[in-house]
Parts: structure tokens; C-alpha cells; sequence
């Protein structure tokens, strides 16, 4: 492409401007010599449009009229090159030039327009063969990106450096920046002002493109930005897909886990997704409206860093980590009215069908208060006695002693043998820390971790029956982990 004024700066060309040089910066795509009365049905936008004046009236109203019924066409700017029988440029013609911000050039006659001609279109011809091979670069700099950065944020780090720009890819809906490049653009200040872009990326991926740049002159090109985004939809969509099979997968295992085939064997499995660490399960009842639907949820922002496995049955079940903000973000990218029931510690010794059903009762309750999460537990409901079958020994261990069982297994502590020789001391704080071989203070913090994980308090009357029911339950259905010390009966 090239400007009006770059025309005025070729000296071979001998131009003047006499009107409309507040349109200087207007680009020219072509050049069209035309010397009848309505050039405007005959060219397109964007041209230069070059007359010997021989089609203009001579009236000056009838000029400005002609201006801008040219004006409207789009067209880039008119050069004159006037011929001794053809009429003069009016003031009132070129007061509307200047009013109408269309550049007209005077030219001598001598000119040939043949020779302005070939030079814009060299001019452009010239500039499309730099579009393309900067369109051919950005291909081949993006796969051997592709090739060589094994993620997404480095990737659009190459594509910076090799466009001088800071890019990033936002959450359509919050705004929220997903990925971005490791060297984005500062902020604006007096003297280097940033200007920021956003374009959207098609697709499934309800995402934008946020391009920061120094120079408000800078990434023009249609094309290039066509080409940017097009390599973007295509590596969002497959990462789409790649998520869309980790869904299947889980969806499979979370059947397998419901049905008893597989319990926690599957832990290294989890953890090759990610899932490590305190593990619960979601119950969710899907509100309305919301930005991502259920069957769409597994790409919203929030569940990306951790996805969780998601089974959708007559509610949504989700196995998780037990994160406040994974969790509290499902709940309003569901919508409102979304309730969700969170389950103890998924544990071997509670099983994964009894943290379901501690999902689903939690879940329940969340309805019945107008809660949107209640946790298992939180809603305290009548009193225990001891359990009459395994599923209830199964259920009162996983209320209670789940917590410290986790929460053992994942940091190496004693929590669940503290707890059994407390109360197999009778509530002895002495004795209890001498069996233990442990300090007096040391016993106190213990014992305050198993009442912030458990929920009940072990030094009062009622959390001592709860815990000891509990451990009985345990080890009656040997549903306790090996090697605790013994409780006496």
C-alpha cells in the first residue's frame, strides 16, 4: 500500500497539494484516470482517481457538489493534472476539500498519468508481496514453535518477539487474562503511550486476542492479523478437543469408581491429571443462565489449571481437589441458583460411593437452607448410635475420622494414632502425651488439628462420644489403615 503523502514525497512526480491536506495519511489500493462528469460511478474504493479536469463543471457550487459526491465514494484523493480547455478548481472546491478532509493534487499536464499509475501500482503490488511473505514467516515461525515450546504462553512469547508486540488471550466474559506472553507490553506513561487492541478468536473458545503495541501506526495489516488469529482458533480448538477426551476418560473412570471396580489404586492415574492432594466430591445441582452450560463447563477458565473429573448423571458429580476458589467458580459459571454439596475427604477406608452420598446429602441440604455450598457435616442432624451394618460404619467413619486419614496420608502425621490414644486414655492429657512420647503442647496442637478437621471438639463430652463411636465403627468393619495404636474396647 501507499499513502497520499508518499506520493507528494516522490519528487519525480512533481505534486502539490491544493486542498483537503488533513487527508494525507488516506491509502491508496489503485490508480484510475477518468475525465467524465460522475467518476464516482466508475471507480472503487480506496483508488486515486487522476483527471485532466475536462469532466468538472464550471460552476463552483456545482464543483463542491461534484467534490463531494467523490468524497462519498471513498475514494483516496484526486490529482488534477488540468488541461488548458478544462474549467478552474473554485475556492468553494477547495475550502470543501479542506472542510471534507479529501486531498486534491495539483499535477502538470506534462505529467503522464501512465507514470503515476505505474507507480502506485508498483506501490501496491510491492506491498502485497510483503504481506505475504510476513504471513509465510508468521507460519513458519508458529510451527517451529509448535515444535520446540511445549506450551501455549511460550508460544505466544515467539509470536511477540517476532512481531514486536505483547499478546495475550483473555476470557471473553470476565476479561480475565488466561495466557499471555512472558514479555507484554508496560503500561502507558506521558511520553511512550501503550495502545491496546482486543479482536476476538472464532471458534468454541470465547476468548480475545489482546495485542499491545508502542506505535499507533503499527499492525495495520488485515492480513496478518487474519493470519494470527486463524493459527490461534486452531491450537485453542484442538486444546478444546484435548480436553473434551481428558472429559470422556474421566467420565469412564468416575463409572468405574461408582460401580466398585476400581477404588483408590487409580491414585497414580489421578495424579498424572493433576489431581493430587486432598481429594472431594461435588454434588451440583446446575442453576440457569450461566455462562458455561454443563456439558460445556470442563472449558470454563476457572476449571483448567485443575480439572476435576465430571460425570454428569441426575446431577453433576464431580471428583475434585478441595479448593475453595475451583469450587466457588463452578458454582457461578453454572449460574444462579447453582447448589453445590461437597463431600468429606475421599478416602479408601470411607470409600468413593460413601463420599457420593456425602455429596449428594450435602448437596441437599444446600437446597433446604438456600446455601450455595454446604459442606458434609456443616448441617449437623440428630444424634449417633452405633452403626447396625457396614454402610453405616462405612458412613460414621467417613464423617468423622476421613479427615484425619487424608490429612495423615498427605502430610506424614499422626492425627488418627493421636487421636485413639487419647481417648483410649480416657481424655488423660498426661498419660496420653507420655504414650505418644511427645511434649504436653505438642499434644494441644494435635488435638486442636482434629477438631478444626473433624468438626467436633475430642475434649468435650459429646465430640468424645462422636470420635469414639467412630473409631469403634472403624475398626469393627477394619476400615481404619494399619498400624494405628490399638483402642481397647
Amino acid at each position: 500500500m501507499i499513502k497520499v503523502q508518499e506520493l507528494l514525497d516522490t519528487k519525480s512526480l512533481r505534486l502539490a497539494v491544493l486542498g483537503g491536506s488533513s487527508g494525507l495519511a488516506r491509502t491508496i489500493n489503485w490508480a484510475h484516470a477518468v475525465d467524465l462528469p460522475d467518476p464516482w460511478r466508475w471507480i472503487a474504493a480506496g483508488n486515486l482517481v487522476m483527471t485532466t479536469g475536462v469532466g468538472l463543471p464550471c460552476n463552483a457550487s456545482e464543483q463542491v457538489t461534484w467534490l463531494e459526491k467523490l468524497a462519498q465514494s471513498n475514494a483516496s484523493a484526486l490529482v488534477v493534472a488540468r488541461r488548458a480547455d478544462a474549467p478552474e478548481l473554485s475556492r468553494e472546491m477547495l475550502e470543501a476539500a479542506d472542510r471534507l478532509m479529501f486531498p486534491v493534487l495539483a499535477a502538470s499536464f506534462e505529467l503522464e498519468f501512465v507514470q503515476l499509475s505505474r507507480h502506485v501500482i508498483e506501490s501496491v503490488l510491492q506491498a502485497q508481496r510483503d504481506r505475504f511473505r510476513a504471513s509465510e514467516q508468521l507460519f513458519e515461525t508458529y510451527a517451529t514453535a509448535l515444535r520446540e515450546v511445549p506450551d501455549m504462553a511460550g508460544r505466544l512469547t515467539v509470536l511477540s518477539d517476532r512481531l514486536r508486540l505483547g499478546l495475550a488471550i483473555e476470557d471473553a466474559g470476565s476479561g480475565a487474562i488466561i495466557v499471555s506472553s512472558s514479555d507484554s507490553l508496560p503500561t502507558s506513561d506521558a511520553t511512550h503511550p501503550v495502545f491496546v487492541e482486543r479482536v476476538a478468536i472464532g471458534g468454541r473458545a470465547r476468548v480475545n486476542l489482546v495485542i499491545r503495541r508502542r506505535d499507533s501506526e503499527a499492525w495495520q495489516d488485515p492480513l496478518l492479523v487474519r493470519s494470527l488469529l486463524g493459527l490461534l482458533e486452531i491450537e485453542l480448538e484442538r486444546m478444546m478437543i484435548d480436553r473434551d477426551n481428558l472429559r470422556k476418560e474421566g467420565e469412564a473412570l468416575l463409572r468405574s469408581l461408582l460401580r466398585g471396580e476400581a477404588e483408590f489404586s487409580f491414585r497414580p492415574i489421578l495424579a498424572r491429571r493433576g489431581l493430587t492432594g486432598t481429594l472431594v466430591v461435588l454434588a451440583v445441582s446446575p442453576g440457569k443462565n450461566g455462562p458455561w452450560s454443563v456439558a460445556e463447563i470442563h472449558h470454563a477458565p476457572a476449571m483448567q489449571s485443575r480439572p476435576p473429573l465430571l460425570l454428569e448423571d441426575d446431577v453433576l458429580l464431580a471428583l475434585a481437589q478441595d479448593h475453595a476458589d475451583t469450587i466457588e467458580c463452578m458454582r457461578l459459571d453454572l449460574g444462579k441458583g447453582t447448589f453445590v454439596g461437597i463431600s468429606g475427604p475421599v478416602t479408601e477406608a470411607a470409600g468413593f460411593r460413601e463420599s457420593v452420598r456425602q455429596a449428594r446429602l450435602a448437596m441437599a441440604q444446600a437446597r433446604e437452607v438456600g446455601t450455595g455450598v454446604v459442606r458434609y457435616g456443616e448441617v449437623e442432624t440428630g444424634y449417633i448410635t452405633m452403626p447396625r451394618s457396614l454402610a453405616e460404619a462405612s458412613a460414621l467413619v467417613g464423617h468423622y475420622l476421613s479427615p484425619l486419614i487424608e490429612y495423615d496420608r498427605v502430610h506424614g502425621s499422626e492425627l488418627l494414632t493421636t487421636l485413639t490414644t487419647f481417648l483410649a486414655n480416657d481424655g488423660n492429657w498426661k498419660a496420653t502425651a507420655f504414650a505418644l512420647d511427645i511434649h504436653r503442647q505438642t499434644l494441644v496442637y494435635r488435638l486442636k488439628q482434629i477438631e478444626q478437621l473433624c468438626r467436633v471438639k475430642p475434649t468435650s463430652t459429646d465430640g468424645i462420644t462422636r470420635l469414639w463411636l467412630a473409631v469403634q465403627a472403624g475398626k469393627a468393619a477394619n476400615l481404619l489403615p494399619a498400624n494405628p495404636d490399638k483402642l481397647d474396647d
